[in-house]
């Protein structure tokens, strides 16, 4: 029998991991993807996989599990994974669907509020932000004068940072709300509903690992760079950056609790992750999690700190294979990824290299900048995506070193309020 992998949605950092994983493997490797997008990759890209199914909406597993059987599919995938977070319920609800009927325990992702729910339930005083959740972006409007500020607006089931607004006053909430408005999510799609959480200061961090029969392994611990957008009297959006990683050999014992109690309250039990939290007076509170690889060239990031490869050690336990967890002889040095996306910044950064004869800058993928409608089913995608000038790499023994370096190249010029970049990621 043949053996298939499905991937749903292509990664949107132009790498795929999980496909070079399986066709090592031996697996017939298919992906499914909103037609329009795959044309939009494939100008700067050369999709590797045997098979592409061009479907209107990957975050539906009936139209993915119909695309498949039109396409004259018989066999059932052995394997299916989300190659984006837009879809990664989708990927889920079409392994329940394959599953065996009499032994059907497949993993449904959670959103946002379903998370923060989930914790809240499990213990009160879990550290997290106090949010509230909203079903729509003007019933966010209704509630201005009873909310507290600052305060963060996020989608319940966005991807990327699409449609996070930081606000501190009501003004600022009403033209927030007004861009949510026409703000669609992934393939054209609406939110599902927002949640609306206090804003809290302090250092970002996310973690990167696996589940294996239940237990949790951090590979990799990063530390983000975030970048504020916005300007005047406007509501704020943030771009997620940078990324500092180093192996997680040393956990502090708190993001190793966080890392247990949340795959503990989820019942994730098997497959790769990242733990997005922020540490407020030495105490790190929950953000979100998400179950699969991080993009952004994360997934590069942890092969260079651990010398694993992430990808790998996921589509393994999907088949059914163990992880022990890191090496004792990992090696113990930072490496640190800088998204650039302003010429200041990419001149600084190209003179940071010149004089110190360290680093690299990658260049970007090669895709065209297009306009599209609000409505377009790209426009979450080229608003949230596109716009990269290269990224910035380098690697050092501290991973303050690093973070220096990057405050520094992003300090050149703050990022402008922009038609084309709306929100956080």
């Amino acid at each position: 029998m043949k053996k298939i992998f499905l991937q749903i949605g292509a990664t949107r950092d132009g790498q795929n991991p999980y496909c070079e994983v399986a066709q090592r493997e031996g697996y017939f490797t298919v992906l499914a993807e909103m037609g329009d997008f795959i044309d939009y990759q494939s100008i700067g890209l050369n999709l590797p996989f045997d098979m592409v199914l061009r479907i209107n909406r990957p975050e539906s597993p009936y139209e993915v599990m119909q695309a498949w059987m039109n396409a004259g599919l018989l066999e059932h995938p052995q394997v299916v994974l989300a190659g984006f977070e837009a879809y990664n319920q989708s990927a889920g609800r079409v392994r329940e669907m394959l599953a065996d009927p009499l032994d059907r325990q497949c993993f449904i992702p959670l959103d946002k509020y379903a998370q923060r729910m989930a914790l809240k339930k499990a213990l009160p005083s879990f550290p997290q932000p106090e949010f509230r959740f909203f079903a729509s972006a003007l019933s966010i409007k209704d509630a201005r004068n009873a909310l507290i500020y600052p305060c963060v607006i996020k989608p319940v089931d966005g991807g990327g940072g699409l449609g996070v607004w930081l606000v501190k006053t009501p003004q600022e909430l009403d033209k927030a709300v007004m861009s949510l408005v026409s703000t669609m999510n992934y393939g054209g799609r609406c939110f599902s509903g927002f949640i609306v959480e206090c804003c809290l200061e302090g250092q970002e961090y996310s973690l990167q690992g696996v589940v294996c029969e239940g237990r949790p392994y951090a590979l990799t611990c990063c530390q983000k760079l975030i970048e504020r957008i916005g300007e005047g009297d406007g509501p704020i959006g943030f771009y997620e950056s940078g990324h500092v990683g180093v192996a997680a050999h040393d956990l502090p014992p708190a993001f190793t609790r966080l890392m247990h109690f949340c795959c503990k309250i989820f019942d994730y039990r098997q497959g790769a992750f990242h733990i997005d939290f922020i540490v407020v007076n030495g105490v790190p509170h929950f953000l979100e999690m998400g179950f699969r690889l991080s993009g952004m060239g994360v997934v590069n990031l942890v092969k260079e700190v651990t010398g694993l490869n992430w990808a790998e050690i996921a589509f393994n336990l999907e088949q059914g294979k163990n992880f022990g967890g890191l090496p004792f002889d990992t090696p113990h040095h930072a490496v640190g990824q800088l998204r650039l996306r302003q010429r200041p910044q990419l001149a600084a950064a190209e003179l940071w290299i010149h004089q110190n004869q360290r680093g690299t800058i990658a260049p970007p993928i090669a895709l065209p900048q297009l306009i599209v409608s609000h409505d377009s089913a790209l426009y979450a995608d080229l608003t949230r995506h596109a716009g990269i000038l290269g990224t910035l790499r380098l690697e050092a023994a501290d991973p303050r070193e690093i973070m220096a370096l990057f405050n520094s190249v992003t300090s050149i010029h703050h990022l402008p309020a922009r038609r084309d970049l709306q929100c956080a990621e």
